[in-house]
């Protein structure tokens, strides 16, 4: 990811075509990840993701890791990346050993068949986590459209007829989080809300063993320990994908 300042774009004169309304459910289905200086991954590319995958390997070798990107993902969208990084213990222990920096993530989606990806830089400034870039572009057959690009809280985000020059209360804000709220920043909004419906669980099947007892979950705990309840509402509600 290049840094500098925000880069003004060249759209062609309508950019709205084939963005989902507020009242639609988009389609949508992560097909690459790319991770540079987080934890054990210095640099790490994963590619053609299927619907469904497993990541088998020994301990040590960074599958807790790999989900954790999601998290801290959602972490940052949910309060800041200032947070997102004291949780797991501050900048130092997140970035990976040896390194300086920036924490680097590619997330490249599908929404409804269109490919779009999400980039986001992350260094220090004045003992603090910060966006140092965070570009948000989709790919159609005239070429790139970048819907958003910030640094150091500051940058522009498309909306259906106009750019729009923004700065966010502060440096380590997630643009996506700021602005995915108002609808007019239709391919943001979007991908703020795949973020948000991510579910994890570092599921253990030890924890699944005993009996549970009667109650509802549609989804597994942090644990999996309701993981009966949650297969139950799987068969009752969902009895053809079950």
């Amino acid at each position: 990811m290049d840094g500098g300042e925000p880069r003004q774009p060249c759209y062609p004169a309508r950019v709205s075509a084939d963005v989902p309304s507020p009242t639609q459910t988009p389609s949508m289905r992560i097909e690459h990840i790319s991770i540079r200086n987080f934890r054990v991954f210095r640099e790490v590319e994963v590619a053609n993701i299927p619907a469904m995958a497993f990541f088998v390997g020994a301990n040590g070798t960074g599958k807790s890791t790999l989900f954790d990107v999601f998290a801290f993902l959602r972490d940052a969208l949910q309060d800041n990346v200032h947070v997102a990084l004291t949780k797991r213990g501050g900048f130092a222990e997140v970035v990976s050993r040896g390194q300086s920096g920036p924490i680097e993530f590619e997330v490249k989606f599908r929404e409804d068949g269109e490919l779009v990806t999400y980039q986001l830089a992350i260094g220090m400034a004045k003992g603090r986590g910060i966006v140092e870039r965070e570009i948000l572009v989709s790919y159609r057959g005239h070429g790139p459209l970048h819907w958003l690009d910030f640094s150091h809280g500051t940058g522009y985000a498309v909306t259906a007829d106009r750019i729009e020059e923004q700065k966010l209360d502060s440096p380590d804000i997630l643009a996506i989080k700021g602005l995915g709220q108002f609808q007019r920043f239709k391919v943001v909004s979007s991908f703020r809300r795949l973020i948000e419906r991510w579910h994890l669980s570092d599921f253990h099947i030890h924890a699944a063993r005993p009996s549970q007892e009667v109650g509802y979950a549609e989804h597994l705990s942090p644990e999996g320990d309701n993981l009966a309840l949650v297969t139950q509402y799987l068969y009752e509600n969902h009895r053809e994908r079950f």
